[in-house]
């Protein structure tokens, strides 16, 4: 085995004895080609909710050879672009060649976890001001740690359903991690609606003083019907 030059010639003899004296012999020459030699170094473990990445481990290691360095292998192409999918967990058997102009080749394999990723549904919800309501966010995974932004009006802000009671329309966002520091985020909406104060009486005399019979608040309610009627 060598690496440089590209080839090398060598002769070959054959001796064939017969008994003790008669002998005959023939020489050939042989060419022998240089071989590439591969390296292909660890690859980091992944979480499967990352986007596509270029895996670059796989190396000719001396460089003397022209030729071609293609990947093999599941979720990978050949041009080393590693693929995951939401439902991807496990171990993924990875292969570099390096095919050398002359015909030559030599190829290593790596083994590359890939680790399971939390999900998080996220929703909207409605509260009246003054209230509470526990976040209805949707985790799922297992040995998940929590965090949410903001802390602000909740009982806790590291688990996975909080209790909020926010005074005013807030976004919360949990972003929830694995042991294996996999991590995905959600948002849940909390609309919160002002109480409503409506005076029991106006004076529409144009004087400028309580001319208006204005409910306070009433536009955090877009689609509130107002209804007047008498005491009959």
């Amino acid at each position: 085995v060598f690496y440089s030059p590209e080839t090398k010639d060598v002769s070959v003899r054959m001796v064939v004895y017969s008994g003790i004296t008669c002998v005959d012999e023939k020489t050939i020459s042989l060419t022998l080609k240089a071989v590439p030699e591969v390296a292909f170094n660890a690859v980091a473990p992944i979480c499967n909710n990352i986007a596509s990445f270029q895996v670059t481990q796989g190396s000719e290691i001396h460089g003397l050879l022209t030729g071609i360095g293609t990947y093999s292998g599941e979720g990978v192409n050949q041009q080393g672009v590693f693929s995951t999918s939401a439902n991807d967990s496990g171990t993924h058997s990875l292969t570099y060649t390096f095919l050398a102009d002359n015909g030559c080749s030599d190829s290593k394999t790596q083994t590359l976890t890939v680790y399971p990723s939390p999900t998080v549904k996220g929703a909207s919800v409605e509260l009246l001001q003054g209230g509470e309501i526990q976040l209805p966010v949707m985790i799922t995974g297992s040995d998940l740690t929590y965090k949410w932004t903001p802390a602000v009006s909740l009982d806790h802000d590291d688990i996975s359903n909080p209790i909020a009671s926010p005074g005013a329309d807030i976004i919360y966002t949990v972003l929830a991690t694995s042991s294996q520091g996999c991590s995905a985020s959600g948002n849940v909406i909390v609309k919160v609606f002002q109480n409503p104060k409506i005076p029991n009486a106006f004076s529409p005399n144009k004087d400028g003083i309580n001319d208006v019979w204005s409910i306070q608040n009433l536009n955090t309610y877009p689609n509130a019907t107002v209804s007047i009627f008498n005491r009959y």
